[in-house]
């Protein structure tokens, strides 16, 4: 499963109460029948651990535990934790981390997180009591170390929302620092560069020295229209092709389950690969393969097989696509080395655009509608098809409004009957 960043601002799972979900010192009366006793509880947040903090009175009557219940909200009410005195800001961002994050999300996710907080967060604001710590230290980073880098930016103060947050649910924090952090001013969206049928015959043809399975990884892509991580992440075990009577092959299909991240670097080695679940439920998905593909697929087969005899020292493990030992491709590293060879290729498209490609096309076909398209890339939902993929064909799309125009106001003019000329009346 796939945490987002909306999902860290999520209530802790651990709010539900006999009678009801009740907000931090809102408090609940409960009879407990084992003591015969009325029950009256209040919950103070969280420790630094994560589990709830309570506080439990008990009365022979539902009137005695209601105002017991209110002597408990004045006595706690307004009192902080005395480890916001004690904690600074990076223990906390560690603690946070450690807790509530890592457990819950994609290890290529986390690293993006951990990251971020590591580079931006840690340095500038981590050595700040976690209690004195001010919405202008927060702002002072996003408009200074990540002014120019407005993903990021973002990214970052969707953290310290989050962290924030579960700060002042914990009882370390009266007020959050980071409800109305601000973002620097977004730049331009980069236009959509749509590889033209000459890029991809370039892509095909290209002769790597690194990837042996170059040809059928541009290939693949060109068919399936998925994700490198889901790309370099297909086994053989995913590939189902089908034959006729006659033992020929008729088409095929590609399930695409798994997805390949890099994991957190541990001291003293390398980048673990991790295979991990899709992006989204939605995004597990079978895809219909063409006949050509299908042969080429089972030719490229063959020549791994060859290639497998030839080196002693292979490692496999089940991938369809592998670096010269076997093992599984890097995403991280096949990604530099695409981006430094459509420079080289003068090609304006990077891999995702490829991608973005397969949508292009087929709305151009006119055969597909956009819960089509969406299926096919495996979107979440319909709005990111919608937003993305329907108008990355910005440059045609101006060109035919033009064009209608101008054929508009010709016929226009065509049709209309033509001024008399003027002239000027003579004096006398």
């Amino acid at each position: 499963m796939t945490t987002n960043l909306s999902d860290l601002t999520k209530k802790n799972p651990k709010t539900k109460k006999r009678g009801g979900k009740r907000a931090d010192h809102e408090g609940t009366i409960y009879y407990v029948k084992s003591r015969k006793l009325w029950a009256a509880a209040i919950r103070l947040g969280y420790n630094e651990k994560g589990k709830p903090l309570r506080k439990v009175k008990y009365a022979h009557s539902q009137q005695e535990a209601l105002e017991a219940l209110e002597a408990l909200k004045e006595k706690y009410t307004g009192q902080m934790s005395l480890e916001a005195d004690k904690m600074t800001t990076g223990q906390w961002i560690e603690k946070w981390l450690e807790v509530y994050v890592a457990p819950r999300l994609r290890p290529n996710t986390e690293r993006i997180y951990r990251s971020v907080l590591s580079n931006y967060a840690l340095p500038t604001i981590g050595n700040i009591p976690l209690s004195k710590l001010t919405e202008i230290d927060i702002q002072g980073v996003i408009f200074g170390p990540l002014r120019d880098k407005y993903r990021t930016a973002d990214i970052f103060r969707l953290l310290m929302g989050a962290l924030m947050k579960k700060a002042v649910k914990c009882r370390l924090l009266k007020y959050s620092p980071a409800v109305d952090l601000e973002l620097p001013k977004r730049p331009q969206k980069r236009g959509f560069a749509k590889p033209s049928a000459e890029d991809w015959k370039r892509l095909l043809e290209h002769k790597s020295k690194v990837y042996y399975c170059w040809r059928w990884i541009i290939l693949t892509e060109y068919v399936t229209g998925a994700r490198l991580s889901e790309l370099l992440a297909l086994r053989w075990e995913d590939l189902a092709i089908t034959k006729g009577d006659n033992g020929k092959v008729t088409g095929g299909t590609i399930h695409i389950q798994h997805a390949l991240s890099t994991g957190m670097k541990k001291e003293g080695k390398t980048v673990p690969l991790l295979l991990g679940d899709t992006k989204t439920d939605q995004s597990n998905r079978v895809l219909p393969l063409p006949l050509y593909f299908c042969q080429e697929i089972q030719h490229y087969r063959k020549i791994q097989l060859e290639h497998r005899l030839l080196v002693p020292d292979w490692q496999e493990k089940g991938f369809i696509f592998t670096q010269w030992n076997g093992a599984p491709i890097n995403p991280a590293r096949f990604s530099n080395y695409f981006r430094r060879l459509r420079l080289k290729l003068a090609i304006g498209s990077t891999f995702h655009m490829l991608r973005h490609d397969m949508a292009s096309r087929m709305k151009n076909s006119h055969s597909f509608d956009l819960k089509d398209i969406q299926n096919q890339l495996g979107h979440a939902s319909i709005r990111i098809t919608m937003d993305i993929y329907t108008h990355i064909d910005d440059e045609a799309q101006q060109e035919k409004v033009g064009t209608w125009l101008e054929e508009g106001l010709t016929e226009l003019l065509a049709s209309s009957p033509k001024k008399e000329a003027q002239t000027t009346p003579k004096t006398s």
